[in-house]
């Protein structure tokens, strides 16, 4: 039904998917058991946060209140990652699919738009979410790399001009950038970043 529907959203730079659960747990206001928001693309590259991310796409297949037992016989250790995959085989594709191992910035576009084309399904009304790497603005990364005469080439300082390409390229009707804590104060070459960035944003 048409007032049911959830909207798709494309998460970037996802991490374990903190910044798309939060859509995706947004229940459906005209039916308890669906939810308003489901997170058909996720792109991640460290692996740890991809297994996380990619358990939770399996979660998310379920209607609320409809998560199978073996799911939580997962988490107490009862059964293997792969017992659960292969019980619920249907899930576990959709997961495999929607959660995508990927690095940005490395690869090619074209790919990475026909994932996207591929999980909006001609939707009209979706949401674009995303953090880029936070590493090279944050204060605890910055720390860290303090001294180090890489830093400021370090290429994640640019990395969001990935999301800034699917901005042109999509035109989303909602977007969702996150900010990290010294964003504000993070400079390159004495330049400071958010001004950059709110630059890009601006003609992207």
């Amino acid at each position: 039904m048409k007032d049911k529907i959830s909207y798709p959203v494309i998460d970037l730079f996802a991490g374990p998917g903190g910044l798309g659960e939060g859509f995706a747990s947004l229940r459906h206001p005209e039916s308890s058991d669906r939810y308003a928001f489901k997170t058909t693309l996720s792109i991640e590259k460290d692996l740890s946060a991809h297994c996380t991310l990619q358990l939770r796409h399996f979660y998310r297949e379920f209607l609320a209140g409809a998560v199978p037992g073996d799911y939580y016989k997962y988490l107490e250790g009862a059964i293997t990652l792969e017992q659960l995959y292969s019980r619920h085989a249907e899930a576990a594709s959709h997961a495999k699919r929607t959660a995508w191992l990927c690095e940005l910035g490395k690869q090619p576009h074209e790919n990475v738009g026909r994932r996207i084309t591929e999980a909006l399904n001609e939707h009209k009304k979706w949401v674009l979410v995303g953090g880029p790497p936070c590493q090279a603005y944050s204060k605890a990364g910055r720390s860290r790399m303090r001294g180090n005469p890489d830093f400021e080439g370090d290429p994640r300082h640019f990395l969001y001009k990935e999301y800034l390409q699917i901005l042109v390229d999509y035109r989303p009707p909602v977007f969702v950038m996150e900010n990290v804590r010294g964003l504000i104060s993070s400079k390159i070459q004495g330049r400071h970043v958010i001004k950059d960035i709110l630059r890009d944003l601006s003609r992207p």
